[in-house]
């Protein structure tokens, strides 16, 4: 049974309610039959577009009870299309220059994509799809939780495990890495933008935060040793103690600098259109707990889960091409040297070098693993095959540093 908890009326027979079902609350937009009766909208029926004048017709921001509308665009468009539904959203393109996500799956507590992309706007941020504007609601314990977002529309766009898969494949095939060895350093550029533009957030990593960021690490190192039987997780047992070891290492952070970052950070959030790279979706770790993606990380747990997930890419082009193990291993390595080398330098160029310190890295690129064997084995069996061929690779190459 579906109970309605509250509702956005955008006028014409067009709404957006929040609703509780067996699944857990919604956003959910709804259109009106000629009967009038309601019933939840379909791409075609309007409630995008009619999102969209609203937007328009709103100054800069507007409460409406317990929802609040920001708009910078002032642009209206119409005609819509599904793009279709991932873990968390349901796209719709309108006119061909926005897409309207509505949030499917919301978690009770504050939401960290208001208030980073508002940020990255000010800021003057370019490395993003234009944000159009963002619905949020209030819910009964007063946290502020997104509902709805609109960005402009990318032509084309695709994901990193798409375009940089495609890349890694070239490379391996015909011997010439540059095309991905450039791509990888353009995404370093975004990335360390990115940082820049959120400098603004930065504080000072306190001990409690330390902690936090080490127990949470070696947790995973015990969920993953304790799933069922596949060649990550007993690799993970057999090294238990090294892997400990290495996550241990992130309780000494207190002290350094922290920021407002990314905190999903890989190559699946950076899409490509024509030849640009941007990063998206800024809901923070969906495995976090609400107020915890809200807080400030280091830059390096970033710039681990871009280096970990185009390692991630190299194996998963392995998996469907015949390609020489020696060579895609050149590749993969040649790639993401040149994402931290180029970070790294404009990271520095642009005034910022004192936010990135590079040695928890190998710790948060370890803990990705973990996750990903955790994400495999609870959700999506046929992607074991990723942390099974990554985790020794990692531990490999940490005794060579």
């Amino acid at each position: 049974m579906t109970e309605t908890i509250d509702t956005l009326e955008l006028g014409k027979g067009k709404r957006l309610s929040v609703v509780m079902d067996a699944d857990g609350m919604a956003a959910v937009p709804m259109a009106r039959d000629p009967d009038g009766c309601w019933r939840r909208a379909r791409p075609g029926d309007g409630v995008a577009d009619a999102l969209l004048d609203m937007l328009a017709d709103v100054p800069e921001s507007a409460t409406l009870d317990r929802f609040t509308v920001r708009s910078w665009a002032g642009v209206a468009a119409a005609g819509e299309r599904s793009v279709g539904v991932d873990q968390t959203n349901e796209s719709v393109i309108v006119g061909e220059t926005a897409v309207v996500k509505w949030a499917t799956h919301l978690t009770p507590g504050p939401h960290p994509a208001p208030r980073r992309i508002s940020v990255l706007r000010e800021a003057g941020f370019a490395g993003m799809p234009a944000p159009w504007g963002l619905v949020t609601w209030r819910g009964p314990d007063g946290a502020e939780t997104l509902v709805a977002s609109i960005d402009e529309y990318l032509p084309g766009a695709v994901d990193g495990w798409t375009w940089a898969v495609d890349l890694i494949t070239a490379a391996a095939s015909d011997g010439l890495p540059g095309p991905f060895v450039a791509a990888a350093a353009d995404v370093g550029k975004v990335v360390a933008e990115l940082h820049a533009a959120l400098s603004v957030t930065a504080v000072v990593a306190s001990a409690d935060d330390a902690a936090r960021w080490r127990d949470d690490a070696l947790d995973a190192l015990e969920t993953a040793c304790a799933l069922g039987g596949s060649e990550s997780v007993r690799y993970a047992r057999a090294h238990r103690g090294r892997l400990a070891s290495i996550l241990d290492g992130l309780g000494a952070l207190a002290g350094t600098p922290i920021i407002e970052g990314h905190g999903d950070l890989h190559v699946g959030q950076i899409l490509c259109s024509r030849g640009q790279f941007v990063v998206t979706d800024f809901d923070g770790n969906p495995v976090l707990p609400a107020m915890q993606r809200m807080l400030p990380i280091p830059t390096a747990l970033d710039v681990a889960g871009m280096v970990q997930s185009l390692a991630h890419a190299a194996i998963v082009a392995g998996r469907h091409t015949p390609l020489d193990p020696t060579t895609l291993a050149d590749v993969d390595r040649a790639g993401r040297a040149s994402f931290l080398g180029a970070y790294h330098r404009w990271i520095s160029e642009l005034g910022h070098a004192d936010l990135y310190h590079p040695g928890p890295l190998h710790a948060f690129r370890t803990q990705q693993v973990l996750r990903e064997m955790i994400y495999a084995a609870r959700h999506l069996p046929r992607w074991m095959y990723v942390p099974d061929g990554a985790i020794p690779a990692l531990l490999d190459e940490g005794r060579q540093t």
